[in-house]
């Protein structure tokens, strides 16, 4: 792996110098492509239909049945257990695209009932590890009910059986049900509730174990117990439930939507497989284009994730999958000083003085000082 680290490092600088078309833009999207699907830009590598986007991986497919329309991750790829590849795109930035499938994302879990509404008890269980796309720590899980524990594995871990987990607990029945202490109203962290991070990793398994003997009951207080994966919230991110609406699922997720709204953080690169990055090393297949920077994706904790992204450079904006143009700093933002005379470079930009005066023309510098006259000139 550390030969793989050093040949991408390689790579990347020889990639750097290759000669580039000069045809770039700063454009998001490849040209003659839709760029917006809804409220979302697309930017490439992403793109709306095969020939717009880089590869299958980052094709979105945009649904106008909605409206707005609502764009969706393509690829049907086995990386995505038991679910089709219906994950609505949230948002993408540079470095993470964020999906909801809430039938994806949950796992549930109803003890001594018949399930008539024809859903059926699940284990949340995805996995990325054929694609450009790894989990982000950004996630957690959250877990709710009164007898259970939620079971989280990952593969970040040095060990196969590697994982976290988290009790949902009340204490008794009637601590549930008493109206002095809030009727049956659970809260989120709190009783009813817990929650527990996700590490960088491909895949993450999610199952909801009854809890109910360990803890000295003769019998679960409540039917159902959830579980649900997505991105941390803020501080602010709390809510109450009613406890009774874990005796029934469909009620509970009728009625508690805020539960099931957070989408999942996925962090994104180009060819995570270091063997096959190394086996395309021209112009035609590097995805840094002019003026970008190769940004190395390996970690020494995490040694099956690797791959590469693409930054602009400094002093260069637009997309680095396309191509960066200079920023013109004397536009705005610039150092130099109200009287002194700013000067676009590529890259960068100049600070210069008016006649009679010299120095770096720059604000946090030296400024512009007056250039002595010689006393023979006085004279004269």
């Amino acid at each position: 792996m550390l030969v793989h680290l050093v040949l991408l490092q390689i790579f990347c600088i020889f990639s750097l110098a290759v000669a580039l078309p000069s045809n770039a833009t700063t454009a998001s999207t490849k040209p003659g492509c839709q760029s917006r699907c809804g409220n979302l830009e697309i930017p490439y590598p992403f793109g709306i239909g095969s020939n717009c986007s880089r590869s299958k991986y980052y094709n979105i497919n945009c649904n106008t049945s909605f409206n707005p329309p609502k764009p969706y991750l393509v690829y049907n790829g086995y990386y995505i257990y038991n679910y089709s590849s219906s994950y609505e795109v949230v948002n993408i930035s540079e470095t993470q695209i964020y999906l909801k499938n809430a039938e994806a994302q949950l796992s549930v879990a109803c003890n001594g009932m018949g399930l008539d509404d024809k859903r059926e008890n699940r284990n949340i269980s995805m996995e990325f590890y054929s694609s450009p796309y790894t989990w982000s720590d950004a996630n957690q899980v959250t877990s709710l009910g009164c007898d259970d524990l939620a079971m989280v594995q990952t593969d970040s871990s040095n060990e196969s059986d590697g994982g976290v987990a988290c009790a949902s607990y009340c204490r008794n029945f009637s601590d549930s049900s008493n109206e002095s202490d809030g009727g049956v109203v659970g809260s989120c962290p709190g009783r009813g509730c817990c929650r527990t991070s996700i590490t960088k990793g491909t895949y993450v398994g999610v199952q909801l174990s009854d809890m109910h003997s360990y803890w000295s009951r003769s019998s679960r207080l409540f039917r159902c117990s959830f579980a649900f994966v997505g991105m941390i919230g803020d501080d602010d991110d709390k809510f109450n439930f009613s406890l009774s609406h874990l005796d029934n699922l469909t009620t509970f997720l009728n009625n508690n939507k805020e539960f099931t709204s957070m989408p999942l953080v996925l962090d994104w690169g180009i060819s995570r497989n270091l063997t096959l990055t190394l086996a395309v090393q021209n112009s035609t297949k590097y995805a840094c284009k002019k003026n970008s920077d190769c940004i190395d994706l390996y970690q020494k904790s995490v040694p099956y994730i690797g791959g590469y992204r693409c930054r602009c450079k400094e002093g260069y904006e637009g997309n680095p999958y396309l191509g960066c143009e200079d920023i013109n700093e004397c536009m705005n933002n610039h150092e130099c000083i109200s009287n002194g005379a700013c000067t676009n470079t590529e890259g960068s930009y100049r600070c210069s003085c008016p006649s009679g005066y010299r120095d770096d023309g720059k604000k946090k510098g030296f400024g512009c000082i007056p250039i002595s006259v010689p006393h023979d000139k006085l004279a004269i």
